[in-house]
């Protein structure tokens, strides 16, 4: 017998003061009844009701039983239809790695709505090109851009980064830009210091994969900086879109060799043991998938 239905009796009983009556609401006999009575005194190892043949008087331990069975039976009735109370807002200093440039482009529409959502946790944002160890350092969770080494840590892609090929308009005096990937070779280039080797570069188009050795005239390991350094005229670059995209619709930067894509690169958070997350970084990661959709790692 479900426990729910024998307070469910219990506390009828109690406000009629009658098996007879709680029978015929519940549509039950009286033995039914009785049963039920009988079963929860079992559970409670007391007697809960004197009967006799003219009056149920309940007895002291049924009336200090009333109260609780009501708030389990208010509570459960509450779960059923979906009121159930919320649970309690994360707390405590959630410590996240992401790279700079991400950082720095994607801190309101992430920051600032897990503040929105959580203003009970505070944040320790660390913003580094570094691969950082998480456990060493108490890191909860980590945003890492490319291909992962394997390792013990917990990762889950929640999107992709397009990379778009750029340079200042200057750059190209005689108003010739390369036609194709092999002419990168005689020009200056700026290549990002976190992918290796630093002098290839590869390139898909409709005639297939192209790779390319380059002689970087410049290294750099964050992507602003290379951005900066590709408004200079010091070289083309190979730049993530949220840093290339508001250059090229200014002019600023033209991108080159656009029927050459440049290989997307995997976006993942990671964790250091999903078994031990806190109810913090679990709820940051349902953020980021949640987001997204809407970010623009991938605009074109």
């Amino acid at each position: 017998m479900d426990r729910i239905d024998l307070l469910r009796t219990f506390v009828r009983v109690m406000e009629t003061g009658s098996f007879t009556l709680v029978a015929d609401q519940l549509g039950l006999g009286q033995p039914a009844v009785s049963k039920r009575i009988a079963l929860l005194e079992n559970e409670f190892r007391t007697q809960l009701f004197v009967r006799s043949t003219r009056a149920l008087r309940p007895t002291p331990e049924a009336e200090g039983i009333l109260k609780v069975a009501k708030e389990i039976l208010a509570a459960f009735d509450n779960v059923i239809a979906g009121d159930a109370p919320s649970p309690p807002l994360p707390t405590g200093t959630l410590r996240v790695a992401v790279p700079t440039s991400f950082g720095r482009n994607f801190f309101a529409a992430i920051f600032t709505e897990y503040r929105r959502r959580y203003p009970d946790v505070r944040l320790d944002i660390r913003c580094s090109e570094e691969f950082i160890d998480l456990v060493e350092t108490g890191t909860e969770l980590a945003l890492r851009i490319g291909t992962l080494s394997s390792s013990a840590l917990i990762a889950r892609r929640i999107g992709s980064v397009r990379r778009q090929l750029v340079a200042a308009p200057a750059l190209f005096d005689d108003g010739r830009p390369p036609l194709l990937p092999e002419h990168l070779a005689a020009l200056p280039c700026i290549a990002y210091a976190r992918l290796t080797p630093h002098n290839q570069w590869i390139f898909e188009s409709e005639t297939g994969r192209h790779v390319v050795t380059i002689s970087p005239t410049m290294i750099c390991d964050e992507a602003d900086v290379m951005t900066e350094a590709a408004l200079e005229g010091l070289g083309v670059a190979v730049l993530p879109s949220w840093c290339a995209r508001p250059h090229i619709d200014d002019g600023t930067l033209v991108e080159v060799l656009p029927d050459y894509a440049v290989p997307s690169l995997p976006m993942q958070i990671l964790l250091p043991d999903t078994r031990w997350k806190s109810d913090r970084a679990r709820l940051f990661r349902d953020l980021m998938v949640e987001l997204s959709d809407g970010f623009a790692f991938d605009a074109a």
